[in-house]
């Protein structure tokens, strides 16, 4: 019989806040660190990790793992193991919740990494999809000047639902001050890159960059890459939004 027990992986600072919410809930939990159970629990780790075959030998038969992706030799060492795998990125709430929290850190980061007021500055957004739509519109709610840019056609024309431009990745970096990817994909290389001003901050909040580093010192731009947003600069709300998708997904 599987016990009631939460052990969760407190490496991640936000699952420090997952335990504490999950305890407020009245659940039995304990960190990794002080696990004495030796039976089937409910295992939680952020969705970002990244396992090892043996950690995964580790975890008890008969457990439930909440994570994120694992490839296929994964899946089968779990499988043959009776543990069954909630991955918490297809949990669109959990998505949805993040891109706000993404957001909010975009917003902190564009104005630590510029001199001049956000109001002065023009932004383009590259990509529509959850993230860019939620930067878009905290943009569009403090009075930002802002254009979307984005290959796909059906983005583009939802984007233009918030009254603002939506172009084709083709535009010009040098009308831009900032520019936030958040495609996972090589889209501003080298020839690109040249077209941007001396003083164009670019931020990367895409899980797989934008941009070669080699290209970015060359011309001297400044850049953030900034995975993990909500783990870093809002780690009490993010491990709360955590919490509620591994109960949300016991229920599955």
């Amino acid at each position: 019989m599987k016990t009631p027990t939460f052990v969760i992986d407190t490496s991640d600072t936000r699952m420090f806040y997952t335990m504490r919410y999950l305890q407020n809930k009245k659940y039995k939990v304990c960190s990794i660190a002080n696990n004495t159970e030796t039976g089937a629990a409910y295992y939680c780790f952020s969705p970002q990790k990244r396992f090892t075959n043996d950690e995964l030998m580790n975890i008890p038969d008969k457990s439930d793992l909440f994570c994120g992706n694992l490839n296929e030799v994964q899946l089968r060492i779990l499988s043959a193991k009776n543990i069954i795998h909630h991955n918490l990125l297809t949990d669109e709430i959990f998505a949805m919740d993040n891109a706000l929290l993404t957001a909010e850190g975009t917003l902190m980061l564009i104005i630590r990494g510029t001199n001049v007021s956000i109001f002065s500055t023009k932004i383009a957004i590259l990509g529509y999809g959850r993230v860019g739509k939620a930067v878009a519109t905290l943009l569009k709610g403090i009075g930002a000047d802002f254009d979307i840019c984005t290959d796909d056609y059906k983005e583009r024309s939802i984007a233009r639902l918030l009254g603002k431009k939506a172009l084709n990745l083709d535009f010009n970096l040098n009308d831009y001050d900032v520019i936030v990817n958040t495609i996972p994909a090589k889209i501003l290389p080298l020839a690109k890159l040249k077209g941007a001003k001396k003083t164009c901050y670019i931020l990367d909040l895409a899980s797989y960059s934008g941009v070669e580093m080699c290209d970015i010192n060359s011309l001297g731009l400044a850049y953030d890459n900034a995975l993990g947003i909500p783990g870093k600069y809002t780690p009490k709300t993010a491990g709360e939004i955590l919490a509620d998708c591994i109960l949300r997904n016991m229920e599955v």
